[in-house]
């Protein structure tokens, strides 16, 4: 399927202790922790940017700060935020990205788009590619569980963004269909029972099934130049969600919730959904991630809205006259997920 829907990001098992050693001069966009779990022990970077925040204006200060540091590299060490504020600083700086992803609750260190925000709105505002990806299994394990099972979120969003786009194709509207995009989002989805135990205890093996996950879902989106088979009405509720309240979660965690609550919109086989974020051990009970019943159901219903001002792609709100009822029926159903421990 590589011909189709190209070749994954080149990822290589080996200590980020061992990378940084043998990089040259390099500016890290780092989350801490856990830097400073590793940082006396490489060679101290050039510049070393705090990643906290995703808005323009503050990625484009950081350009202009570190633009005469004499970095040979960027490497983006952390989560999505430190991977996402590598890819913007490598792309406007013309440098070559190495990523280290400490953590496997996004899948950005294995996708190209570079996602920002303005004036708190999701953005994508150009592409880079890798010259590595960097997987420490040791480090990745050493973080909280939590944070490592929440990367099936962005698996699972195959199944509601697969729903709607093809609801969107047989509406007439949007991308045309692909059927190799389609059949590896399916794949995907099927792979979930062989691993969901892995998942759970974040096995080594866990971790690879996820970053491999990653690789193909990245490789894809690169080739087809969208993301329609990975990306729905779960990711776009989210973003409505993030916008209207300033608040922002672990990513796989508050799409896994929406998976969930979407595919019972859509009348999408929603039991998948819930079985596989209950079995993963995510925690994605609405009142362990915070959110309101008033909150969910205003950002639902407004979601047509939402995602026309935003030019998102069509999905179950432009298709389907969401109501309040919808909405709590979804919200109820999304709320017997297990509760799950910090």
């Amino acid at each position: 399927m590589s011909d189709v829907l190209g070749d994954p990001f080149e990822c290589i098992e080996r200590s980020a202790v061992d990378t940084l050693r043998n990089l040259g001069p390099y500016l890290i966009a780092v989350n801490d922790p856990p830097w400073s779990s590793i940082a006396d022990q490489v060679p101290a970077p050039v510049t070393a940017v705090s990643a906290h925040d995703m808005e323009l204006t503050k990625l484009d200060l950081d350009v202009e700060h570190t633009a005469d540091d004499g970095a040979e590299f960027v490497v983006g060490f952390g989560g999505g935020t430190a991977l996402d504020t590598a890819k913007y600083l490598a792309w406007k700086r013309g440098l070559p990205l190495v990523q280290i992803p400490t953590i496997t609750s996004v899948d950005a260190g294995f996708t190209d788009a570079i996602g920002v925000r303005s004036e708190g709105r999701v953005r994508y505002v150009g592409t880079i590619v890798p010259e590595e990806v960097v997987l420490d299994i040791d480090l990745i394990r050493s973080a909280p569980e939590r944070l490592n099972r929440a990367g099936i979120g962005d698996v699972l969003s195959c199944h509601t963004g697969l729903h709607d786009w093809r609801a969107a194709v047989d509406a007439g509207v949007g991308v045309a269909w692909n059927d190799a995009a389609a059949a590896l989002g399916e794949a995907l989805l099927a792979e979930f029972d062989s691993a969901i135990v892995d998942i759970r205890k974040c096995t080594p093996t866990g971790i690879r099934w996820l970053a491999d996950c990653y690789r193909r879902i990245g490789a894809a989106c690169a080739a087809l130049g969208h993301s329609r088979f990975e990306e729905g009405s779960e990711h776009f509720w989210a973003y409505a969600y993030e916008h209207a309240t300033g608040v922002h979660h672990v990513h796989g965690e508050l799409i896994s919730f929406a998976v969930v609550a979407l595919a019972h919109v859509q009348g999408n086989n929603p039991e998948f959904a819930h079985r596989v974020v209950s079995q993963a051990g995510v925690r994605a009970h609405p009142d362990d991630l915070g959110i309101s019943r008033a909150e969910f159901v205003d950002n639902l219903v407004g979601l047509r809205a939402y995602s026309h001002a935003e030019g998102l792609d069509v999905g179950v709100a432009d298709l389907t006259d969401i109501t309040t009822d919808d909405a709590d029926h979804a919200f109820d159903f999304a709320a017997t997920l297990p509760r799950m421990q910090q």
